[in-house]
């Protein structure tokens, strides 16, 4: 285009948060407060010698010749803000600020083009009261501010700009010119890394013989290897100097029996977010070793899911990285059964924003499964053809993810009812994390509704010995129930969905299976109540639109049917 100036330059790029809230509530005092915030950025924008090139209402656009000084003056203005803000009857107010060095085009005293857009995008990724820098502002600044910390968001597919955008977000915590308030520390982004580490000690042998010391060496072997299958975390072995979690281990014998406890410790804290004593006989040392190894994996990767889903549980989604996004979908699988569908929310817009994650897909997949697991109406086709499909996006952007592999099997088994495409799912996901229980779990169900019913349920009962605490133990102990009906045991199939159906009330998919199994152990009565229980719940309920058990057999879901049939559906 000629004739149009250009020049590279950084770009400053802030608004208030919750603007429009904060007038809608109190127009008079908002602008006040706006007032006064603007009277301290745009004096430490012309402190920085950066220029204010675009205001309009609460944003405010300005350039800098050093992207040095437009990251200094982004640092300085959250601190004198955090300060402001905590002063006694001050009325709050949050900047959120992102930072980009780019090529623009100039116009009068304005500025365009890409430099400016990503620079406004980044400020809308970015935490209130922090800030988000583009990876080429990290690349120019990492070494000449060392005083500064700054945590890697990943690649992120902003708002129209065509091509993902490197982000990282600063650390409010060192310092750049003045020390941090406390305030300011609080509203910086929780510094969690994309791949929590885990530093392993060596088992302490308390007492026992060379079979103790050799089972103690054997299970620190294989629980680096086990933990260290598991790509959403790192493991190192040794002290834990720069890691964020500890496990410590010790082992005592006395005879034939052995005691081993367990702890994981916050590294920087020490305190312990887990633990647990295992007293055994030393009968199979190695069995004992892979029951031991599959418990611990599956403790430790719940209760590191759930301490990271604590620092993010209160934060807007709109703040948070693509990585920090998973992990908070991931915790509120742990946390709750997700009536509301948060996580589907939450994936979806890790997906939008990074449309080529596998586990972005493989987490929006199963996040659709937990909503359609409360209901008792058989899923449209479209719906499971969603879960379905993302899932299959999943594997093939990475078909060595076991995640991708066992939720796929779930959607197979549960909602399509293809028990071998199921079982081969299952395989692949064991065969690259043995010790992954949602994976073995689904083997042990596809292997029950295959027919080889005792080889799937000591499967399935094993893994959820080990991970008694997984998101899908619910749907597991209802395939159990089943596997009980189907192995002859009805008394047992019972027990184990009555017990389920008075913890999980709001899952009414349970109540449907107790009814089939009540009338099968001949308690009509009991099975007509959960029926008429059902149907005033969904009115016109019937077993042509429920969602009934999905069996391998048509003989099998045939008699289940008639079951449901004599208790009143």
């Amino acid at each position: 285009m000629a004739g149009v100036q250009r020049k590279l330059t950084a770009i400053f790029a802030a608004d208030v948060h919750q603007f429009s809230k904060m007038m809608g509530e109190d127009d008079a005092g908002t602008l006040a407060a706006l007032r006064a915030c603007r009277s301290i950025v745009d004096g430490l924008i012309a402190d920085h010698h950066g220029r204010v090139f675009g205001s309009a209402g609460d944003s405010v656009l300005a350039e800098f010749a050093s992207v040095v000084s437009a990251v200094l003056c982004a640092v300085e203005c959250q601190r004198a803000l955090a300060l402001r803000n905590a002063q006694p009857s001050t009325r709050q107010m949050q900047l959120r600020i992102g930072v980009n060095i780019g090529d623009v085009m100039i116009e009068g005293d304005n500025l365009y083009g890409d430099g400016v857009n990503v620079a406004a995008r980044l400020e809308a990724v970015a935490q209130p009261g922090a800030i988000c820098i583009s990876s080429k502002v990290y690349d120019e600044v990492r070494r000449k501010l060392s005083d500064i910390s700054f945590v890697d968001g990943g690649a992120q597919k902003l708002k129209n700009i065509e091509d993902p955008v490197g982000v990282y977000h600063v650390a409010l915590g060192g310092g750049a010119r003045s020390p941090a308030p406390a305030a300011a520390a609080s509203t910086a982004l929780p510094p969690i890394p994309e791949r929590p580490l885990i530093a392993l000690s060596a088992l302490r042998v308390i007492s026992g013989d060379d079979e103790v010391k050799a089972l103690a060496n054997g299970l620190d072997e294989s629980l680096a290897g086990g933990l260290g299958r598991n790509t959403a975390i790192a493991v190192k072995v040794g002290d834990a100097a720069g890691a964020d979690f500890h496990l410590k281990g010790s082992i005592q014998a006395a005879g034939k029996r052995v005691r081993l406890s367990f702890v994981l410790e916050e590294a920087a804290s020490g305190t312990s977010v887990w633990t647990e004593r295992y007293d055994r006989q030393l009968d199979d040392v190695f069995g004992l070793q892979d029951e031991i190894v599959l418990r611990i994996v599956a403790a430790i990767r719940i209760r590191v899911k759930q301490q990271i889903f604590e620092r993010l549980r209160s934060t807007d989604n709109a703040t948070l990285a693509v990585p920090q996004l998973l992990d908070k979908a991931a915790g509120i699988f742990v946390r709750s059964l997700d009536l509301g569908g948060e996580a589907v929310r939450t994936t979806r817009l890790a997906i939008e924003r990074a449309p080529d994650n596998s586990m972005a897909c493989a987490m929006l997949g199963f996040a659709l499964f937990r909503v359609a697991d409360y209901e008792v109406a058989a899923l449209a086709v479209e719906r499971g053809q969603e879960m379905l499909t993302t899932l299959d996006r999943a594997v093939a952007l990475n078909p060595r993810s076991y995640f991708a592999r066992a939720m796929k099997a779930l959607v197979l088994q549960d909602v399509t009812g293809d028990m071998r495409a199921a079982h081969e799912q299952a395989s692949e996901a064991v065969e690259h994390n043995a010790n992954f229980i949602p994976g073995k779990a689904m083997l042990g169900i596809a292997e029950i509704h295959l027919g080889r019913i005792d080889e799937g349920m000591r499967r399935l009962q094993e893994a959820m010995a080990a991970g008694a605490e997984d998101a899908s133990h619910s749907r597991h102990r209802r395939e159990l129930a089943l596997g009980h009906w189907l192995g002859g045991n009805v008394e047992e199939g019972v027990r184990v969905a009555t017990r389920l159906w008075q913890e999980t009330p709001d899952m009414k998919r349970n109540a449907l299976v107790l009814a089939g199994l009540l009338a099968a152990a001949g308690d009509l009565d009991g099975a007509r109540r959960h029926v008429a229980a059902l149907k005033k719940e969904a009115p016109g309920l019937a077993l042509a639109n429920a969602r009934l058990p999905r069996f391998g057999h048509a003989d099998a879901g045939a008699r289940f049917s008639e079951l449901l049939k004599s208790a009143g559906l």
